[in-house]
């Protein structure tokens, strides 16, 4: 007989928020690790929202829902229900780390931190009728344990475009003002033991791993022993890194005879200005073309993020990202605005100066202006920004960046037309949404 019936949602993107228009979706690791970790005499499902949809009628005893900002207020809706219907609601995950009093007004518990070792207790503590308000992690988790793989075949098939994510390490020394992850996995750099990480690596079905690590570099000398071990797995990866690994040709030569195909990497602003306020200055912007050729010679394609709208950015920021992302031939880039997560210093910074217009979770979604720009009015920012996807996602923009037989085509090709689809799909949903606006007189 089945302890108790336990359901894992991750809540679905707001209708207006572009990552609900991917059709394609990235499965969500922390919630399947925490399955993994619940006790066999437990019943586990898992819903991700943005795949198939809630059942609430569902007959389940306890309900664990992982809270992304921008994902909140769907998250609330979804723990008010439940709890409607006499289920017990556990939250957790990043925005209920920084906002734990909020979120606790819609759920009976809440994991405040990295929540692997907490959760045995709070379902031992829930099943003995005694769950306590709040679990609050004392210490950031100890990697070197013994962790169970996540419960991956909780997946739904086919319905994300790269299914085989995993992670070997956790913590990043730098600590830029836009980025949470400090906040929640702290400065000290974490990693898994090497030999269980590559088990889990090769046991991974599909050809492409994606390792979510913040930084895969944060320690050299795992790194260069961990990719010395993947080699001839006949996998391929990728990874996050800062821009500085193009410096380094042995590394790369390293990386990319390891199977290393794609890096994502954070450049943020080609203003050095813009780099020394948002705590990168260690990036030398001026560097970077010769450094993207580093990386792309070795045969590692890049996915670029960059921010639009920082404090020092003026009217030629936009095409000058234009041309720079089409000469540097970037295989795939994100762009995203200036968003004051909770917990970040540029939160604080904007709290300050006065610059927060918005407190609307579901539009802190990283394409939505919420602030006062420095030099643009919060509407000329947004307009310049969707121009500027648009633009570098057009068919022409496309094939000039990834037709290049040194490059991997068959990675980057389907992520630049799920961008480009669901920029598309994003745009009719915006002109849905003003027809309702004006037919409703606001």
């Amino acid at each position: 007989m089945s302890a108790g019936r336990i359901l894992f949602i991750f809540p679905k993107w707001p209708p207006l928020a572009l990552w609900g228009h991917f059709q394609y979706k990235f499965p969500p690791l922390g919630l399947l690790a925490l399955a993994a970790l619940t006790p066999e005499e437990f019943t586990v499902s898992f819903i991700d929202e943005n795949v198939t949809p809630i059942d609430f009628a569902a007959e389940v005893d306890l309900v664990a829902i992982s809270v992304m900002t921008p994902l909140a207020p769907r998250a609330y809706e979804i723990g008010d229900a439940f709890r409607a219907a006499g289920r017990t609601v556990v939250m957790g995950g990043i925005h209920v780390s920084c906002c734990p009093e909020e979120a606790a007004a819609h759920a009976d518990a809440v994991v405040v931190g990295e929540a692997e070792e907490v959760w045995p207790r709070l379902l031992r503590e829930w099943r003995e009728g005694r769950l306590a308000q709040r679990y609050t992690v004392g210490d950031l988790v100890n990697l070197d344990q013994a962790f169970p793989p996540p419960r991956r075949d909780l997946l739904a098939p086919r319905s994300y475009l790269i299914r085989s994510t995993i992670q070997m390490t956790r913590g990043c020394p730098h600590d830029c003002e836009y980025c949470s992850v400090t906040a929640f996995s702290g400065r000290r750099f974490r990693h898994r033991p090497l030999d269980r990480f590559v088990e889990e690596f090769r046991s991974l079905p599909d050809r492409f791993v994606f390792i979510v690590d913040d930084n895969i570099l944060s320690n050299r000398s795992m790194a260069e022993d961990l990719f010395d071990r993947l080699r001839g797995t006949g996998k391929w990866w990728g990874s996050q890194v800062t821009i500085s690994v193009g410096d380094d040709e042995a590394l790369l030569r390293k990386m990319a005879l390891s199977g290393c195909k794609s890096l994502f990497i954070g450049f943020e602003s080609l203003d050095q200005e813009n780099l020394r306020l948002v705590g990168k200055k260690f990036v030398q912007a001026s560097k970077n073309m010769e450094r993207i050729k580093r990386i792309q010679d070795q045969g590692i394609g890049i996915l670029g993020s960059f921010i639009v709208g920082l404090d020092h950015d003026r009217e030629d920021a936009f095409e000058n990202l234009y041309e720079f992302i089409t000469r540097a031939r970037l295989e795939a880039f994100l762009l995203s605005v200036p968003t004051p997560f909770p917990g970040t210093r540029m939160t604080r910074r904007l709290e300050e100066e006065g610059r927060v217009l918005s407190r609307d979770w579901a539009k802190y979604d990283m394409s939505t202006v919420v602030f006062q720009p420095r030099h643009f009015r919060p509407e000329e920012l947004q307009a310049r920004y969707n121009e500027l996807n648009h633009a570098l996602y057009g068919w022409s923009s496309i094939l000039r960046r990834t037709v290049n037989f040194k490059k991997n085509m068959i990675i980057f090709v389907p992520q630049n037309i799920g961008f480009r689809n669901a920029w598309r799909s994003l745009a009719a949903e915006q002109e849905r949404h003003r027809r309702r606006e004006a037919g409703n007189g606001r």
